[in-house]
């Protein structure tokens, strides 16, 4: 289900989605589960003319992002939480060249750079949650506030040109919900997020749809009973991948300037196949630990 005002990255996952065989439909709403018993066995849908559908499926999975009605739909129950810590606005420029994603960490300040489509590059300019109220007083006054604390990026931005409004939030919550029930799932923001400062949310998109994917099919076309311990296994697989960076990810968005960390960043930046690496951890494709370890961090500051 998707509004009818989509973003370029939207439109391309809708159509890739088109092309492996799915039926999509645009402005419907979700409404209520279908259940039989305890188990969940379909969808009540409304169009964008209010007419209502109900649709049969083995597996109702939510993925409408972080205030999901499936979720709240299936009483999903929020098993690890931490408050939003930080708030920010981003807007997206023309004119300024970046070689590739920047991430800047100051203290009470983060910032993250990098390009999209067109030519474009996306700025995001955040600051302790506490500060919100006067941030948004005067957004673009603080945007720039922000930005002034990464001198080499405030450059190229005097010179670029804001193509979109400032669009911001102070709603960044730090969650895991429980995943998986008899009959549905959720996947996406639905069932995790975490503070945006690494960039990753659409990676940990794809992290959870691929191990969701793994357990339908082990577990579709089976017994109820099989198809439940499937999405137990896809719970546990989802947390072993993300709760490492979930972690690193909680303490980073304290925004507190860890001096001695610097040098370590520093020369990961100087090197394609460490920047490489510590992407992967930020993606959580590989453990933090395989970055963050003594005999790693010994070479880097050799």
């Amino acid at each position: 289900m998707f509004s009818p005002r989509r973003t370029v990255l939207d439109q391309l996952l809708v159509e890739a989605a088109r092309d492996a065989g799915a039926d999509m439909h645009d402005a419907v709403t979700f409404r209520e589960l279908l259940l039989d018993g305890d188990r969940v066995v379909g969808a009540q849908l409304q169009g964008c003319n209010g007419t209502t559908t109900e649709c049969r499926a083995a597996l109702v999975v939510g993925a409408d992002g972080i205030w999901s009605a499936v979720a709240r739909a299936a009483s999903a129950a929020t098993d690890i939480q931490y408050p939003s810590l930080t708030c920010g606005y981003y807007a997206y420029w023309s004119g300024v060249p970046t070689n590739g994603v920047e991430f800047y960490i100051r203290d009470g300040r983060d910032i993250l750079v990098f390009p999209t489509h067109d030519g474009l590059t996306c700025i995001w300019a955040g600051r302790s949650r506490k500060d919100w109220e006067t941030y948004r007083k005067n957004v673009e006054h603080s945007y720039h506030d922000v930005i002034a604390a990464a001198p080499c990026l405030a450059e190229r931005l005097a010179d670029a040109e804001r193509v979109t409004p400032f669009r911001g939030t102070s709603k960044l919550p730090n969650f895991y919900r429980r995943s998986f029930g008899v009959g549905w799932a959720l996947v996406g923001d639905a069932a995790y997020h975490r503070d945006p400062i690494a960039g990753m949310g659409i990676g940990d998109a794809f992290v959870g749809a691929q191990c969701l994917a793994d357990a339908l099919a082990e577990g579709l076309g089976r017994d109820a009973e099989t198809l439940d311990t499937a999405l137990l296994g896809y719970q546990e697989a989802f947390r072993d991948r993300t709760m490492p960076i979930f972690s690193y990810t909680v303490k980073a968005a304290s925004l507190k300037e860890q001096a001695s960390a610097m040098p370590i960043y520093a020369r990961i930046a100087q090197s394609e196949q460490d920047t490489v690496q510590f992407m992967d951890v930020l993606a959580g494709n590989t453990p933090a630990k395989n970055v963050f370890n003594p005999e790693n961090i010994a070479r880097l500051l050799a």
